[in-house]
Parts: C-alpha cells; sequence; structure tokens
C-alpha cells in the first residue's frame, strides 16, 4: 500500500485497517506525505485520535513524533545515539521542544532542555515563535516545566506577530503561565502592534479573572 492509500486511512481515522496496512512496513516515522508530516503527527493535528493512539502502540517514532506523544525514554534514547539532531527543525517548522511545550508533556519538556535544546530557536511553521509561545498557546504545561522553559527563553521575547507570551496567556485564560510568566519577572505594560497589553486582551478575551493579576 502506498503511502497516499495509508494517509487515506489515517484521514478516515480507520485504525483497524491502517494497523493491518502498517503490517510490515518500516517505521512509521519514515512514511510521509506530500507536505512532509508523518503519519502520527497528520493524525495528531487533524484529531484522528484512534489512528493516533494506534501509531503510539508501535513505538517507532522519530523524535519528532516522540516529543509530541510525550515519550521521554524515545527522545532521551534518540538524542544519546544522534545528539546534534536536537534542535532540528520537523517538515512542517516546529523543534522537539515546541512539539512536548505546546501539548503539555512536562516531562519530556525538561528532559530536553536538560539535554541541551536551545528554547530560543524559532520554529519556521505558520506560528513563527519559540516553545514558551507555544506552550502558552497550548495552555497545558505545568507551572515547574513551564517556569524552567521561561528561564531559558528570556520572558518577554516577542514571537513574528509581536506577542509577548505574557499576551498568549492572557488570550487563551492560561493562568498557571500567566503565574509563571509574572514570577519571571513578566511586563505587563508591553503592547502589541495594535497597542493592546495583556489586560486588554484579557478583557476583550472574557477572562476578568485574571485582569487584576495583570495590571
Amino acid at each position: 500500500m502506498n503511502s497516499k492509500e495509508l494517509f487515506a486511512l489515517a484521514e478516515a481515522d480507520d485504525a483497524a485497517a491502517l494497523d493491518a496496512a502498517l503490517h510490515g512496513a518500516p517505521e512509521t516515522f519514515r512514511i510521509r506525505n506530500e507536505s512532509g508530516e508523518s503519519l502520527y503527527l497528520f493524525c495528531v493535528f487533524r484529531g484522528r485520535m484512534k489512528c493516533a493512539e494506534l501509531l503510539k502502540t508501535r513505538g517507532d517514532f522519530g523524535l519528532h513524533e516522540a516529543a509530541l506523544a510525550g515519550d521521554t525514554a524515545r527522545v532521551e534514547a534518540l538524542l544519546k545515539s544522534a545528539p546534534s539532531v536536537i534542535d532540528m527543525l520537523s517538515p512542517d517548522g516546529w523543534t522537539a521542544l515546541h512539539m512536548a511545550a505546546f501539548p503539555g508533556n512536562d516531562a519530556t519538556v525538561v528532559k530536553l532542555l536538560d539535554l541541551g535544546a536551545d528554547a530560543r530557536v524559532f520554529s519556521r511553521a505558520f506560528e513563527q515563535n519559540m516553545a514558551m509561545h507555544a506552550a502558552a498557546a497550548g495552555r497545558r504545561i505545568g507551572k515547574q516545566a513551564y517556569a524552567k522553559l521561561i528561564a531559558a527563553s528570556g520572558v518577554d521575547a516577542l514571537q513574528k506577530q509581536g506577542y509577548t507570551a505574557l499576551m498568549i496567556a492572557a488570550s487563551n485564560g492560561f493562568a498557571d503561565g500567566i503565574d509563571a510568566l509574572l514570577a519571571a519577572g513578566a511586563n505587563r505594560t508591553l503592547k502589541t502592534p495594535d497597542g493592546k497589553t495583556a489586560a486588554d486582551i484579557a478583557v476583550d478575551r472574557g477572562h476578568m479573572d485574571l485582569v487584576q493579576r495583570l495590571r
């Protein structure tokens, strides 16, 4: 079965058929679509979770897939054999640290930082940002892991559109992230290109419980 047929099964979220089709196939992270996405990334990003869970059980992830899945042991093993790829971008433009930070895979984030991942590397995807910004958008990372990520990033660093992590956390109602960022000294007075502070953004988004701590 060719890759287009495999991705069609993934699109349909037909885990049983995909499992049968992958019998004897090479490592799944090597099977990619025309955009360079692996089967696992394709499934997770499109919410095809039956197939995503199937692929997770196979355990043959590459670095970016392992980071997104929170498979810290696999991440560590891969980087021990090839440490130079730690900051490599995936075909769709993300580092492993971005992949771990967005869904809140705390242990994987910490392990990547301990192994030397550069938290200041920007993605080259539709969102050109640092992992710190991705974590604020995902709003699932724990306070301790986020604090370590912030410390490695520079708390007020801007992503391409001119937003700080504090602004992104305010937009998403990410209270734990706001607490971690403020504890690290985030500047509440910085403004977006259209003149809004993080507090203004929280008001606009209806997160009134967060406004007072942002002022």
